[in-house]
């Protein structure tokens, strides 16, 4: 059977020739600034002194676009956990969860850590964060990443995230669900066949009831992937919206997007998918991500 291609998404992609040209570009090389180990000039300092190129990120003052170069982790700066190479794509789903300092946070599906990290420094290493992953070798980097960038509210768990049992209520619940991750595609546009694709998006409602039942009243949800596919965004999202008690925020971060699908071909999602984000590569010289921030009611 014929695989199919990026090309399914022709309709719902504004400048889909940009979008394609990015798919098939080289992409430049992004960082994130870790404030538990150095100061933000002495971060631009030493990536000053180890790369040509260091241009700060306009929307977030955290990152750095250092272009397009090779090994960006063979420096002593990276090895002492001064910053953390992480595409600016990957970077929304933290930002647009903005867990307040002393709040207690579960990343639901945690390694290998970026998000993590991030969510850590964002509460200036207060609270408690609870890093969850089920794949063994994937938990390796994510302790690894934990203790090289010092974040010390962070602690590690080992269990399939969709079938967690415990009496804790968190106040913020990141669900970076496992997908088909077509938003890393480059040159292949190829896609993983549909079957894979209605497995994921069983897993990923199966992951966002369980960070529903555990979310505080009044508690935020964000649920992002790094893929296209409305199968494993809107439609999981728009099903769980309906299912739960929840409120779909709009998102306020100022940087190129496109909003989320109220239909795609024959399936129909509800009106507040208008609210959610999707992020395409020519956006940011990036990766594509689609994010939705979620508010339990009570």
């Amino acid at each position: 059977m014929q695989r199919e291609t990026l090309y399914r998404y022709r309709d719902i992609i504004s400048d889909f020739d940009a979008f394609m040209q990015a798919i098939k570009s080289e992409r430049i090389v992004t960082v994130r600034w870790n404030p538990h180990k150095v100061t933000r000039a002495e971060l631009i300092e030493e990536l000053e002194e180890c790369f040509a190129s260091v241009e700060e990120v306009e929307w977030y003052k955290h990152a750095f676009r250092l272009g397009k170069v090779e090994k960006p982790g063979k420096t002593l700066a990276h090895a002492l956990g001064h910053y953390y190479i992480q595409e600016e794509s990957a970077m929304l789903a933290a930002l647009v969860l903005n867990p307040e300092k002393d709040s207690y946070v579960l990343d639901m599906c945690a390694a290998p850590g970026g998000k993590t990290t991030q969510l850590s420094a964002l509460m200036e290493n207060t609270g408690t964060i609870v890093a969850n992953d089920k794949s063994i070798p994937r938990l390796k980097s994510l302790v690894a990443n934990v203790s090289r960038l010092a974040c010390l509210n962070v602690v590690v768990t080992w269990n399939d995230a969709s079938k967690l049992a415990t009496k804790e209520r968190f106040d913020y619940i990141l669900v970076d669900a496992p997908c088909t991750a077509e938003g890393n595609l480059q040159e292949k546009i190829t896609l993983m066949p549909r079957k894979t694709r209605e497995n994921l998006s069983r897993l990923q409602k199966a992951l966002l009831r369980k960070a529903c039942e555990l979310v505080k009243p009044k508690g935020t949800i964000v649920y992002c992937t790094c893929t296209f596919a409305p199968e494993e965004n809107e439609r999981v999202v728009s099903s769980v919206v309906q299912e739960c008690d929840l409120k779909v925020l709009p998102l306020k971060l100022k940087l190129p997007h496109e909003k989320g699908l109220e239909s795609f071909g024959s399936e129909g999602y509800c009106s507040e998918m208008k609210n959610t984000m999707r992020v395409y590569p020519h956006h940011l010289n990036s990766g594509g991500a689609y994010i939705a921030k979620l508010k339990k009611r009570g």
